[in-house]
């Protein structure tokens, strides 16, 4: 007697391989934590151009964000994704992301006043929020005091 897989109650890990694709997207990205790409970018910083591997890409980048390695946001305009690398260790889902609309910088917020914001929206409105995909936009505190110098508004 045959057994299918989901029969038996076990499941399969997708096996990942260590191509040199890979390893040059994760040696790439984890050179630059501190910087979101568009796919587009990074297969033009790995590949030396923007169509040659985009597939694998894409293919890597789902991997990686479904291990963790690699976070996904929206991007400034809001058309598409920028990916940032935030290693292995980090737990993004303990905290929130801050987000600068000027320059693009994606930081975590690592906040005591938050953990009552969330217990708020929990108690008060009976909203769980999901800490690990909460972004908040706004303007980083460089480009706070360049537009303070520049004469424009915050």
């Amino acid at each position: 007697m045959i057994l299918k897989l989901e029969e038996t109650g076990f499941f399969m890990e997708k096996k990942r391989y260590k191509t040199a694709g890979r390893e040059a997207l994760i040696d790439y990205l984890s050179r630059n934590p501190d910087c979101q790409f568009s796919a587009e970018e990074l297969c033009i910083a790995v590949n030396g151009d923007a169509e040659q591997g985009r597939s694998s890409v894409y293919r890597h980048l789902g991997d990686l964000c479904r291990d963790e390695a690699v976070r996904k946001f929206q991007s400034n305009d809001g058309r598409g994704s920028v990916y940032q690398y935030v290693g292995r260790s980090c737990d993004c889902n303990s905290h929130f992301h801050e987000k600068c609309t000027r320059c693009g910088a994606i930081r975590h917020l690592e906040c005591g006043d938050a953990d009552g914001f969330v217990e708020h929206l929990l108690r008060v409105h009976g909203f769980a929020v999901d800490r690990g995909r909460s972004v908040l936009y706004g303007l980083c505190s460089a480009c706070r005091e360049m537009s303070e110098t520049e004469g424009g508004r915050a």
